[in-house]
């Protein structure tokens, strides 16, 4: 896309933007961003702009005050191509291809020097006080850059204002650095009306793969045919530091008022030394701001998926090297919105209801899961998943009770802020985490038996009517640290589809607990008896334990039924029940 230059009486009323194709721009002293403050005939809205391709549409605002001249007219409206201008006032407006190559013509220099930063940094400044000012502006100038093109834009505007010696002054990188080619990013020139710029890609080259600031000065009593067409005789580029700003050159070239030759003339020289040590400035300001604006979209991106605690150590090291997948002890959460089906029935006609009520609810479980610095993997309609102990290692205690706190926090959020209810399913175990999928798609998640086992768990809580249930190993590793609740062991069952039976157990709030201390301990005798194949004592205890009706202890009837199957049925291997697991609970269904 083709850049609008405008420029006004003196050297510094200028600017040079690029035009957005097919979007109609206002042109005035006082619009947003196309604005020429400089210039009294101006008007407030002067004209308005729309690019087409390569040319610009331009139309005389109807409040404007004065002319718009093209090509010596006075026109409402005309089309303006490449490489023409129109003028307002004091102020003209040149159309100018986007696109600048840098030179591939030898241009051996007849002086070539290089320096270190720390080189860079003994130099005095010229004109202190001037650019003591410019450098105080310098925040706020680049704070007001809406993007990064309006950035490198202001940075080289600014650069204009300090360097007077500059006649083209361009941001450059190296695309292929093997083969040496180099794209120019953002350009402008203020030299010679019949000169083209044409950057240096030798200089710019040497000086990125030398990582050292390097100048080239060409002597003007040599004739040459780069220096000719661009009306210079100096130039260097800054290499810019950081991983922000990687193979980044800050190129500058200009022309003295000498006739001599540069390569002896030590008080020329030393004048262009000083405006590489500001250029350095520049360069430096730059590669500090797009290192802060590249953080700050990894830190948005990382904090929907990570605590504050892990997005640290992302931004602080090696974000690659953490988030590669790797085995590891994890305790895995998942969440599931109980009625969303009944939900989606009944809101048939209102869906967009439905997804705001889905999203808040979801928000709730994401927001715990962060709380107690868990990482959010899958989501899948429905239900999310979280998992604890990677990528920043922790100890399976620490993470099995984050797990466990976390899972009592969203039951605590759903009561009064959902129109849904929620069951959670967590295991512990090695799975492997990382960033997982394929060319196309990429996420963070864990893969192994521990994360089908605790999907299982979820949808397990519809048989109990418990609201958590959580493996052998999560309970043995929270043990009595949770302040809030009592595990609860409900007794070994083998899920649908699977062949291992697992010890489950609940959650349950410390009061519930208090208050039920006598049925619970009743439960535990029964799991006893039931264990030494006493179904008569266990059917007793569970039968006085299911006459309470409590809702908190619906998953004594599961229990009860199975002893009384055990009980009841003869034929029990006919119903595919194992006369020697009398024991383990077989669920029949998911």
């Amino acid at each position: 896309m083709p850049y609008l230059i405008a420029q006004g009486k003196q050297p510094h009323q200028r600017w040079r933007r690029l035009l957005p194709e097919g979007i109609v721009l206002t042109l005035g002293r006082t619009t947003p961003r196309w604005n020429v403050p400089w210039d009294s005939q101006v008007s407030r809205m002067h004209a308005h702009l729309q690019l087409e391709g390569d040319s610009l549409q331009v139309e005389r605002h109807e409040t404007a005050r004065n002319a718009v001249y093209y090509q010596g007219k006075e026109l409402q409206q005309f089309e303006l191509q490449l490489n023409q201008h129109f003028v307002i006032g004091e102020t003209s407006f040149s159309l100018v291809p986007s696109e600048l190559a840098a030179s591939l013509i030898p241009d051996s220099p007849a002086a070539e020097q290089t320096f270190m930063l720390t080189d860079l940094h003994k130099i005095p400044f010229e004109e202190t006080s001037h650019r003591i000012e410019l450098l105080s502006k310098l925040p706020t100038i680049t704070a007001s850059a809406a993007d990064e093109q309006e950035l490198l834009s202001k940075i080289v505007d600014w650069l204009f204002l300090g360097i007077k010696r500059a006649s083209g002054i361009a941001l450059v990188r190296q695309i292929m650095p093997e083969k040496g080619e180099v794209e120019v990013m953002h350009w402008d020139y203020r030299g010679r009306k019949d000169a083209y710029f044409r950057p240096s890609q030798a200089l710019i080259n040497q000086a990125i793969k030398s990582e050292l600031s390097t100048i080239h000065f060409w002597n003007q009593d040599t004739e040459s045919e780069y220096t000719e067409l661009q009306g210079i005789d100096w130039g260097f580029c800054i290499p810019m530091q950081g991983d922000a700003c990687q193979n980044w050159g800050l190129y500058i070239a200009g022309k003295t008022d000498t006739t001599s030759r540069l390569g002896s003339d030590s008080l020329t020289q030393f004048q262009i030394k000083q405006d590489m040590k500001y250029a350095e400035l520049a360069s430096s300001t730059l590669s500090h701001l797009r290192s802060l604006k590249n953080m700050e979209r990894l830190q948005a991106h990382f904090q929907q998926f990570f605590p504050d605690v892990v997005v640290d150590a992302l931004l602080s090291g090696s974000s690659e090297e953490l988030l590669t997948p790797r085995e590891a002890d994890l305790s895995i959460m998942f969440c599931d919105l109980s009625g969303f089906s009944n939900a989606s029935e009944d809101s048939a006609a209102n869906l967009m209801n439905l997804l705001q009520s889905t999203s808040d609810s979801l928000s709730l479980i994401t927001q715990q899961i962060l709380a107690q610095d868990g990482v959010i993997g899958d989501f899948h309609g429905d239900e999310a998943m979280g998992f604890w102990g990677w990528p920043v290692a922790e100890t399976p205690e620490i993470h099995a009770r984050k797990a466990c706190a976390a899972a009592l926090e969203i039951l605590t959020s759903f009561l009064s802020k959902s129109a849904f209810e929620v069951t959670i399913g967590i295991a512990s175990g090695v799975s492997v985490a990382g960033e997982i999928g394929s060319n196309h798609q990429v996420k963070v998640s864990v893969l192994g038996p521990v994360v089908n086992l605790a999907s299982r768990l979820e949808s397990m809580n519809r048989h109990f009517g418990t609201s958590i249930l959580m493996d052998e190993r999560t309970s043995a590793l929270i043990g009595e640290e949770l302040q809030e609740a009592v595990v609860i062991r409900l007794g070994r069952v083998r899920p649908y589809g699977m062949e291992r039976a697992v010890q489950v157990s609940t959650l349950l709030g410390r009061e519930d607990a208090t208050e039920l201390l006598h049925h619970l301990e009743n439960y535990a005798k029964a799991l006893a008896a039931i264990e030494e194949n006493n179904l008569q004592q266990a059917h007793k205890l569970l039968l006085e334990i299911t006459a309470t009706e409590q809702p908190q202890l619906k998953f004594a009837n599961v229990l009860l039924g199975h002893v009384e199957l055990h009980l009841t049925l003869a034929n029990k291997r006919n119903m595919g029940l194992q006369k020697s697991e009398p024991h383990v609970i077989h669920l029949a269904m998911k």
